[in-house]
């Protein structure tokens, strides 16, 4: 009886031997990747984009669809009917309508830092400057999440942390 549970404990310990060599042997090599996505070829970090609601230009002039996707929701958080503003899928608070609200006029920022969390999701950390107050969102370190939309990127949410 002890032999015939010895040879049948041989047999599967062959058989889960077997089928492991057979899997990594016929399985694709996982590659990791630890390269931050490009924002482009201008360097971001050194540059102050500053922007006015009664002055935004039209489209992009960015080198980079991240940065452009933070252009946008800039623009679209000072002038909220600025072109295809509306129609986006940006955060509904940037078009909350509200006196009290405080709603910038003019807003700078500065890139800091791009932080990739995965393949599908980019961080950018902003010094940003503003004349209002917009929830905390617009005066200190903002973070802009983005989250690929086609071939371009598009800002998911937007929070502030204290630096």
């Amino acid at each position: 009886m002890s032999k015939k549970i010895l040879i049948s404990f041989v047999l599967m310990l062959l058989i889960l031997v077997g089928l492991y060599t057979w899997k990594t042997k016929t399985s694709a090599p996982v590659i990791l990747n630890n390269e931050t996505p490009k924002i482009g070829s201008l360097n971001f970090e050194d540059k102050l984009y500053s922007y006015q609601a009664e002055k935004l230009e039209t489209g992009c002039h960015l080198n980079s669809s991240m940065a452009c996707a933070v252009d946008f929701a800039i623009k679209c958080t000072l002038n909220p009917d600025y072109e295809n503003c509306r129609d986006s899928k940006l955060p509904k608070f940037i078009f909350m309508s509200d006196e009290s609200l405080k709603r910038p006029t003019e807003m700078s920022f500065k890139i800091a830092k791009i932080k990739p969390i995965n393949s599908n999701l980019v961080e950018i950390h902003t010094d940003s400057t503003c004349n209002g107050n917009w929830f905390g969102l617009c005066q200190g370190r903002i973070i802009y999440v983005l989250v690929p939309d086609g071939d371009d990127w598009r800002v998911k949410d937007i929070y502030a942390i204290e630096i």
